[in-house]
C-alpha cells in the first residue's frame, strides 16, 4: 500500500523517488503532531483528595479574601481619547439651514456641499476624491464615495447637473441632465474649466511620468503598473489592467481612453529549454513549473500550447493566459 501512494504523489506533484519519500515522511510528522493534543486530553485524570489539603492553608487563603463592593457603573475607559468615530458621527447630522440647488458635483466647493446639507467630513471626503483625481460622470458615481447616505442620495439627485462633455465619455445621455432654471434664492454654481489637451500613449512603454497624467493614477499606482507590466514579460490586451492591484473600474476605463497597445514584444517563455530555477512566470506557479521540468524530461519536448494540458497540474485557463508568452 506504501509503494502505491508513494507512485500516486510521484505522478500528482512530479517528484523524484527521493522527494516522494520525503513528502510523506512530512506528513506522517504532520498528522502525528496533530493528533497529539486529543491523545493526551485521553490520558487518565489525577485525582486529589481533598480531604488531605492542610487546613491551616486553607484557612489562611480564606483570610485573604475580601469582599469588594461591586461598581454600580462600568469605568469608561476611552474617557479624555479623541475617538474619530465618535467625531464623525456628530457631524452626520445635515446642516439645520440646508437648501437645495442645482449643482454639479465635479466643480462645487466644500461649503456648497455642506449647505446641501452634507455634513463636513463627508464634503471634505469627496474635495479629496477630486484632488486625486476622481470624477463624476453619472449620477449614480455619487454614491460611490464611502458612506455616503442613500437618503441623501435620493433628496440630492433632482438637482445633480452633470458637464455635457463628461456624461458623453461615459456613455450616458446628455438629455438625462437638461438645463432647469434655478430655484429662487439659489445662486448659481460656479463652473471651472476641466479640459485637458488629449493624449495617448503605449502602455508596454510609458514611463511613470507619463502615467501619472491621467486622472485617478498617482505615484503608488503608475509604479504597480510598471511593475506588473515587468512582472508579466509587457501587457498583450488592456484587461490585464484588472490584475494591477489598486486599480478600479473609472481609473480603468479613463486608462483605456488614452492607452494603446502598438505591436507589443513580449517576453517569451521557452518551456522546452529554460531550467526549472528560470522557469518562472506570474500565471505560472511553482509547483506547475517542476511538473513542466519533470514532464519534458520523462516525454520528450512541447509542440503547441495544447501539449501543456498533458501536465496533469495545468488547466485549460492556465494555458489560455500563458499562451502569448509561450516559445517552443
Amino acid at each position: 500500500m506504501f509503494r502505491r501512494f508513494h507512485q500516486a504523489v510521484r505522478d500528482y506533484f512530479g517528484f523524484s523517488a527521493a522527494e516522494a519519500r520525503g513528502f510523506l515522511v512530512l506528513m506522517a510528522v504532520i498528522i502525528v503532531a496533530l493528533l497529539l493534543p486529543f491523545a493526551w486530553d485521553l490520558r487518565p485524570a489525577r485525582t486529589t483528595d481533598p480531604s488531605a489539603a492542610d487546613p491551616r492553608h486553607l484557612d489562611s487563603l480564606l483570610a485573604g479574601l475580601t469582599v469588594e463592593p461591586a461598581e454600580t457603573t462600568p469605568p469608561n475607559r476611552y474617557a479624555g481619547k479623541n475617538r474619530p468615530a465618535a467625531r464623525e458621527r456628530d457631524d452626520e447630522a445635515p446642516a439645520p439651514q440646508a437648501r437645495l440647488f442645482p449643482f454639479n458635483p465635479n466643480t462645487i466647493s466644500t461649503d456648497e456641499w455642506q449647505q446641501l446639507g452634507l455634513p463636513r467630513w463627508l464634503a471634505e471626503r469627496i474635495g479629496k476624491y477630486r484632488a486625486k483625481g476622481g470624477r463624476f460622470r453619472k449620477k449614480e458615481d455619487l454614491k460611490k464615495i464611502y458612506d455616503f447616505p442613500e437618503e441623501t442620495y435620493a433628496r440630492l439627485e433632482p438637482y445633480i447637473r452633470l458637464d455635457e462633455k463628461i456624461v458623453g465619455r461615459a456613455g450616458g445621455d446628455p438629455h438625462d441632465n437638461p438645463p432647469v432654471a434655478p430655484m429662487p434664492g439659489a445662486s448659481a454654481p460656479e463652473v471651472r474649466p476641466t479640459l485637458k489637451t488629449p493624449f495617448t500613449f503605449d502602455l508596454n512603454t510609458a514611463d511613470t511620468t507619463e502615467l501619472k497624467r491621467v486622472y485617478g493614477i498617482g505615484s503608488k499606482l503608475s509604479a504597480r503598473i510598471v511593475k506588473t507590466r515587468n512582472d508579466l514579460g509587457g501587457f498583450h490586451s488592456l484587461n490585464q489592467l484588472r490584475e494591477v492591484w489598486g486599480l478600479d473600474s473609472i481609473v480603468i476605463e479613463e486608462i483605456r481612453r488614452h492607452a494603446t497597445l502598438r505591436n507589443p514584444q513580449l517576453r517569451k517563455l521557452n518551456v522546452n529549454t529554460t531550467p526549472f530555477e528560470q522557469l518562472r512566470h506570474p500565471y505560472l506557479k511553482f509547483h506547475m513549473a517542476r511538473a513542466i521540468v519533470a514532464y519534458r524530461q520523462q516525454h520528450g519536448p512541447f509542440s503547441a500550447p495544447e501539449d501543456l494540458l498533458k501536465v496533469k497540474v495545468i488547466d485549460a485557463s492556465t494555458v489560455e493566459r500563458l499562451t502569448p508568452y509561450l516559445e517552443f
